[in-house]
């Protein structure tokens, strides 16, 4: 004896609204079944008369359910609840400002999570498409974490060309930090010839840049003295390398 198919009698309306407010401003979420006859379910949302984003559902895989009214009820607040999470998450990314985002990566590198830093890079990237920073960064953990060596080196050094163009004048001042990362992305590649010298130039720069003077230390190699005549051990060397770092570290500027 053969079943009879099931009758679909969906009763649902053929939009779903509703308005929220983030920061401020007002977004339309709107989520329409095209019906049965083109099982899809879109959820879009507007702001300011603009469709900023879309998602699509196909349900066709659950037309024969008998609770067929129910089901789509809850695919529709299943998708806007989405479409509100990403967009909420989205207002987050934007008010990041791209320190932020270099912070973040620096404490998920120094946790040995170099991986989910580069993905937090490549987002920053979409929000900041011109910083040299974020791209200074990305370069390195590009030829740590990618193996992409070739690809790293030359990221860090489009990181060096784009601070040129967007400060002609004083640029040298930010330097120390984009060879620090072309020199890891030189390491990472085995490089240490180019990663000594890329070191070695932000050391001309920034004399007592801690992080750079570690990576020296790291190849086996110490900062030449203050005076180059003397031991390193001779008491004016000494005074005159506290005095320098002293003087350097109350002229410090953060570049965030």
């Amino acid at each position: 004896m053969n079943k009879e198919p099931v009758k679909i009698t969906s009763k649902l309306r053929k939009e779903f609204s509703k308005k929220i407010n983030l920061a401020g401003e007002e977004y339309l979420i709107d989520s329409e079944d095209l019906g049965i006859k083109n099982p899809l379910m879109i959820t879009r949302i507007y702001h300011k008369g603009e469709v900023i984003s879309s998602q699509k559902i196909d349900y066709k895989d659950i037309l024969n359910e008998p609770d067929l009214d129910k089901r789509l009820m809850e695919l529709v607040q299943s998708q806007q609840h989405q479409a509100m999470k990403a967009l909420k998450a989205e207002k987050i990314a934007q008010n990041k400002t791209y320190g932020d985002y270099i912070k973040e990566a620096e404490v998920l590198s120094r946790r040995n999570n170099q991986k989910e830093a580069l993905k937090l890079l490549t987002n920053a990237l979409e929000h900041y498409p011109n910083n040299p920073f974020i791209w200074s960064y990305q370069g390195c953990l590009e030829a740590i974490v990618d193996k992409k060596y070739s690809k790293g080196v030359n990221t860090c050094r489009h990181a060096f060309k784009i601070l040129k163009e967007q400060m002609p004048f004083g640029e040298e001042f930010f330097f120390p930090i984009l060879y620090l990362n072309l020199g890891k992305a030189y390491l990472a590649a085995g490089k240490r010839k180019e990663a000594y010298a890329s070191f070695k130039k932000g050391l001309e720069i920034d004399m007592g840049n801690r992080n750079l003077l570690n990576e020296l230390k790291k190849l086996g190699i110490r900062r030449q003295p203050p005076l180059p005549l003397l031991k390193r051990s001779n008491p004016l060397n000494k005074y005159i390398g506290k005095l320098s770092h002293k003087l350097k570290k109350q002229t410090n500027l953060s570049i965030f």
